[in-house]
């Protein structure tokens, strides 16, 4: 009997889950579900089918998750650090074997010089991979954006910056040797459903509507986008990885 939408949703209500997610193409497809307790998550049916359990219910209440107050990694766990880095205000969330749990941001003071404030990025981030242990280091990428009626017209100073920093931590990666990887906003956003409408603050306050939906989380918008990039990278791991080991 061929796998289609219906049946799926079937296989899931027999187990009192709930499928959210009204397109289905295979196995490999990312379904948008809820368990029997009601906490929201992306799953395929592949991996749903072998493991039909919620990360989140085995890790405990999800509203629990702590801001600004990292958890000692246990053993054997895969942890990511996702940040929405800037020169100023940098979004960071952490996740355990895919369950969130936590994030916050760290702040630069914004009249100090652009060298300066890279500087103390790059030390705060050299700190946190000692104390918080991450075994993969998640980035968004950078892009040159047009601004104003002009299209022509670019924020090339801003990305410049921004193409300094992103080179500074990509750089602490490296000499640290942990795996990482880079995401464009666009990527991570369609992934998270963000992104309906336009307007940069339209999109950010729909990321942060996301987390409140899946965690029961009031953030700031650099902590919305770090989380939302987390559950990106989450996702991607697990699809181009046949095992969380080779993350190490």
């Amino acid at each position: 009997m061929p796998i289609n939408v219906y049946s799926v949703r079937n296989h899931l209500e027999e187990e009192g889950w709930q499928l959210i997610s009204d397109a289905y193409k295979n196995l490999d497809t990312e379904l948008e579900m809820k368990c029997p307790e009601g906490h929201l998550q992306t799953q395929t049916y592949r991996h749903w089918r072998k493991h039909p359990q919620c990360e989140i219910c085995m890790a405990g209440d999800p509203y629990k998750v702590k801001k600004n107050k990292v958890p000692i990694k246990k053993i054997d766990t895969i942890r990511i650090l996702a940040l929405d880095a800037a020169t100023i205000i940098t979004g960071y969330s952490i996740y355990d074997d895919g369950v969130l749990v936590s994030y916050g941001t760290y702040k630069v003071d914004k009249d100090l010089p652009t060298e300066e404030r890279i500087n103390q990025i790059k030390k705060w981030l050299i700190a946190a991979i000692k104390e918080w242990e991450p075994d993969f280091l998640g980035f968004e990428h950078i892009q040159l954006q047009s601004y104003g009626k002009n299209s022509s017209q670019f924020q090339v100073e801003t990305y410049r910056v921004l193409a300094n920093l992103q080179g500074v931590l990509l750089d602490v990666a490296f000499e640290a040797c942990i795996d990482h990887g880079l995401v464009y906003a666009v990527e991570w956003r369609k992934y998270c459903g963000v992104g309906e409408g336009t307007g940069r603050e339209n999109k950010k306050k729909q990321a942060q509507d996301k987390v409140k939906l899946w965690y029961n989380q009031d953030c700031t918008q650099d902590e919305a986008d770090a989380i939302c990039i987390g559950k990106y990278f989450v996702s991607y791991l697990k699809k181009t990885k046949s095992t969380w080991g080779e993350v190490l």
